[in-house]
């Protein structure tokens, strides 16, 4: 059965069944809504990356082993930090902390012990055995923070501000914004006149998904308005503007429905679905409604059933053609590398599919059983819109030259930005640089060195001397090479203190003993001097080892330094741990995610663009039976997307998890309005019309079917400026240009390139 036998047979069922395809639509949208309430949302990084990724598998085994991948910094600021009224209020807090269900641990001064030399060993002292009540006792704590090399960890270096580390079990179900909520919760009883501030991956996932709430809660109401009142001023009529939009009402419903069905869960990026389906999804019924009613406007005698027949006619192979290339570009997700992606894609692809259908198959029903708008009797009716078209084209036509030269030689002068694209999956920077949750990184970053940790698991004979030494080198290359890195933390490290402190504080001992059975000796005695298991996070087992595990604290989180700094890890582990080396490292811990997501991003973005754009290109040569028409066809979506990579390099907009998703956007936006252009000019071609008679009919009939989808959009969209999320607000600005610059390509590019080659396949 070819296409216009299925175009037929659509148009005979919306004819003869009309309420009963309204009637299956809303069961359909019943049964999809239902589940809607019970979706879940998942904030963290790590859905994003595949299941089998080497970084995941190395955070659960971490997890397995220790529990905790995760810390919460909590810093207090107080001009009297160290005075009995402020430790004695925030002793409380400490305790508050650690009785929070998901933490494993909490450092402060309140608990920190340290190591100090003794007569023939060492002693374990706590920093704080009791809240100084004097002067005195306030000037020996003094003395006793600079002694135990907490200044920059625990202590601002004025001594102004304390932190308290909370070492977060969290699991890959792990709720962050229940969290969040609690943390919240404990942290406002304790605030003023002390300063407060807050800063962890876990903070900013959760922050992330309010500010996408709120957005979508605030500006969706306000951009489906505009689109609303731009629609009714195109079209004039209630029918031609809400049947579009109930076709992508319906099919985000669906979608998300399906989500639910399916138990897939929404990850930060989810926020984008309803996005990027208004932008593509009202083109089909857009076209449908502009068509029906030219053609309405041209003979008025015809019956409803009889335009509707000519409007599918004309539309079948067009639509067709604009949702499958559209349903392409998305699935070619299914190669990119983070796995929320591609689900994204995929689902992006059933919205679409089912907008596709809905407008083949629910608006006409519609249509049938509504009368049509009066005004389409007038003479004058939409006569502004086509003579400005039809203007419009002429002027481009003829000034197609240098119109084509000046293009051209602006894209390719445009073009030298994307050398200067850059990355930033960092969460923190989700928010403007005046928000609450970034200055508070900021502080925490600047005086203890930041919130966000690499995490090392080390698998090896831990007391084995040359395990320790090997453990010590990695630390000391990370921190020598990688400006980033504030400090490091690992067994080696103590087991040096305790060497030190054994010999009196001899600056010659400052190293790893080379007796396995001195180590295990100053282990055991370390457990006699301690009352607590101080070794939890650190070993796996105190007596016999076989996993340790270090930290790496990072200062300034850039997505660069990120990425530099896992990648010289990896190449330095690879390059010295091998076979049977003594000790096997391994990369976890929130820093290591993120160095990943960045690479998949990239990696992602490359891969799946380039397979859309060559499968799209396929398509349109084959249906054009023409290279050239292929070209063509796939010109303004090629244009557009090197325009947007230009803009993210020349205007400093970093490429991220929701900016990886605009290329599919504009691939399927771009290739729509190609196809509705070069489709109905060849028919009019075809009917005995010349060239430039049949470009001015074409931008009369599909051109505002064009210029009403793309302005509603831009215009719609034009309010996520003004998100306090700053990739949403990115990903607006985008998508605005990328439509405009699609508009553009399809009312004007086009016809200046075809009313200069005249190809050939267009008159076939």
């Amino acid at each position: 059965m070819n296409l216009k036998t299925l175009t037929k047979r659509i148009f005979l069922l919306d004819a003869h069944y009309p309420r009963s395809i309204i009637a299956f639509t809303l069961l359909c949208t019943i049964f999809f809504i239902w589940k809607i309430p019970s979706l879940e949302i998942d904030p963290g990084l790590r859905s994003l990356v595949p299941k089998n990724h080497k970084i995941v598998k190395n955070m659960e085994l971490a997890e397995e082993l220790f529990s905790s991948n995760e810390i919460i910094i909590v810093a207090v600021e107080s001009d009297e930090l160290l005075s009995e009224r402020t430790l004695l209020k925030f002793s409380s807090l400490h305790d508050s902390l650690e009785n929070l269900s998901s933490v494993n641990r909490v450092a402060s001064i309140y608990n920190h012990k340290y190591i100090v030399p003794d007569d023939g060993g060492f002693e374990i002292q706590k920093l704080l055995e009791k809240i100084p009540s004097d002067s005195l006792q306030s000037s020996e704590l003094i003395e006793t923070i600079h002694a135990s090399d907490i200044i920059g960890n625990l202590v601002s270096a004025d001594l102004n501000i304390m932190c308290f580390i909370a070492q977060i079990i969290a699991s890959t179900d792990f709720d962050e914004i229940k969290f969040r909520e609690k943390l919240y919760g404990i942290v406002s009883g304790f605030e003023g006149p002390e300063k407060i501030y807050l800063a962890s991956p876990i903070i900013f996932s959760a922050e992330s998904i309010d500010s996408v709430k709120r957005d979508m809660r605030a500006f969706t109401p306000i951009a489906l308005g505009l689109m609303i009142l731009l629609l009714i001023l195109s079209f004039r009529s209630w029918t031609g503007t809400f049947l579009p939009l109930f076709v992508v009402g319906f099919s985000i419903i669906w979608t998300f429905g399906l989500m639910a069905w399916l138990d897939i869960s929404v990850p930060i990026i989810g926020g984008l679905i309803p996005i990027m389906l208004i932008a593509i999804a009202n083109n089909y019924g857009i076209h449908i409604i502009s068509h029906y009613y030219e053609y309405t406007k041209i003979d008025q005698n015809l019956s409803r059933i009889e335009i509707l027949k000519r409007t599918m006619k004309r539309l079948g192979m067009p639509i067709f053609l604009a949702g499958v290339t559209t349903v392409i570009s998305f699935i070619s997700l299914i190669t990119h590398e983070l796995s929320k992606v591609t689900e994204i894609g995929l689902l992006v692809s059933f919205g679409i599919a089912v907008s596709f259908l809905l407008s083949l198959l629910l608006i006409p029903a519609i249509l049938i059983l509504v009368p049509r708008p009066t005004y389409l009797g007038k003479d004058t009716s939409l006569q502004f819109v086509n003579n400005f078209l039809v203007s419009w084209g002429k002027f481009f036509v003829r000034n197609r030259v240098p119109f084509l030269a000046i293009l051209f030689a602006g894209m390719f002068l445009f073009s030298f930005g994307i050398r200067d694209i850059t990355i930033d999956t960092v969460p923190d920077h989700f928010f403007p640089k005046d928000s609450k949750i970034r200055k508070a990184s900021q502080v925490i970053s600047r005086t203890f060195g930041g919130s966000t940790q690499l995490n090392i698991l080390v698998e090896g004979d831990i007391y084995d001397p040359l395990s320790l030494k090997h453990i010590d080198k990695l630390m000391s290359h990370i921190k020598e090479k990688n400006q980033a890195v504030s400090s490091t933390y690992s067994i080696a490290d103590v087991i040096k203190k305790m060497h030190y402190s054994f010999n009196n504080g001899n600056p010659d001992s400052l190293i790893i003993p080379s007796s396995r059975e001195l180590i295990e000796q100053y282990m055991f005695l370390y457990s006699i001097a301690s009352e607590d298991n101080d070794f939890d996070l650190i070993l796996n087992d105190t007596d016999d080892p076989s996993y340790t595990q270090c930290f790496v604290r990072i200062k300034k989180v850039s997505t660069a330094d990120l990425m530099a700094l896992v990648d010289d890890t990896e190449d330095y582990i690879s390059s010295n741990y091998y076979d049977d080396r003594p000790i096997k490292p391994m990369l976890t811990g929130p820093a290591a995610l993120l160095g990943a997501v960045s690479h998949l991003v990239i990696k992602g973005q490359i891969f799946s663009l380039a397979i859309a754009a060559i499968i799209i290109f396929m398509i349109m040569s084959f249906v054009f039976k023409s290279f050239i028409g292929g070209i063509l066809a796939s010109l303004p979506m090629s244009l557009a997307v090197l325009l947007i990579f230009g803009l993210l390099g020349n205007f400093g907009i970093p490429l991220n998890m929701t900016t990886s998703l605009l290329t599919c956007v504009l691939v399927g936006v771009g290739i729509d309005y190609s196809v509705h252009f070069l489709w109905h000019l060849r028919e009019h071609i075809r009917d005995g019309e010349d060239l430039e008679e049949a470009i001015t009919n074409t931008l009369k009939v599909s051109g505002k079917g064009i210029l009403f989808n793309g302005i509603s959009v831009i215009v719609g969209f034009s309010v996520l400026m003004y998100s306090v999320f700053m990739p949403l607000k990115a990903f607006s600005v985008l998508i605005m240009a990328s439509i405009g610059f699609c508009l553009i390509g399809g009312i004007a590019i086009l016809p200046a390139m075809v009313s200069l080659i005249d190809p050939q396949f267009i008159r076939k």
